[in-house]
């Protein structure tokens, strides 16, 4: 899992963004491709979409109608992330005594 990915579940897991908090990214125009070059099946549930794309000539609003993901996806984070993402590990430890709900 891409580091952007868990950033965003960690902050929707603290009610920090939400389905309606725009994502934006920046990207180079020969990465642009049609909603027919990346079918919907192609994403994985912990994917982010992206509402605002910049590149070096252009600013695109995708109009996405694909849900942003609401939280961690506990059984696709592995050893190695949990030890070296200190967030993963207080999230959990805040979830495992009810401080945030899971």
């Amino acid at each position: 899992i891409p580091c952007c990915q868990v950033s965003s579940g960690i902050n929707a897991e603290y009610g920090v963004v939400d389905d309606k908090t725009p994502v934006a990214t920046i990207l180079h125009d020969v990465q642009i491709v049609d909603n027919e070059d990346l079918p919907l099946t192609s994403l994985s549930c912990h994917d982010v979409p992206v509402d605002i794309v910049c590149t070096p000539t252009r600013v695109l609003r995708t109009k996405t109608r694909i849900p942003k993901p609401a939280k961690i996806f506990w059984d696709l984070i592995s050893d190695t992330m949990m030890d070296d993402i200190g967030a993963l590990k207080e999230l959990k430890a805040m979830q495992s005594n009810g401080q945030i709900s899971q």
